[in-house]
């Protein structure tokens, strides 16, 4: 059986993008419009004159060191509700 799959248009850094995927068309959406503010966020900066490829490479360098860093947060959060005997689940 094949998955129910939404499709949405969303434009990235001046290119047109069909995305399907299983995700609520919203919050494709919402995906689409931060990495492209992350493209644009670069494109603005001291990078000037670069092509798109470079850009896609420091926005998802970009967004993978916030990746890296909520992940380290949330280890934290739950090493510091571990010390004090909570677990994540029980604040739902």
């Amino acid at each position: 059986m094949s998955e129910n799959k939404n499709k949405v248009k969303v434009n990235i850094y001046g290119e047109d993008y069909t995305i399907r995927s299983s995700l609520p068309v919203n919050y494709m959406k919402r995906l689409a419009d931060y990495v492209n503010s992350k493209m644009n966020e670069v494109s603005g900066s001291s990078t000037s004159g670069i092509g798109m490829h470079k850009i896609a490479i420091l926005a998802a360098l970009n967004l993978s060191d916030e990746i890296y860093n909520l992940k380290r947060e949330v280890k934290k959060l739950n090493n510091k509700l571990e010390e004090k005997n909570i677990k994540p689940g029980d604040l739902e």
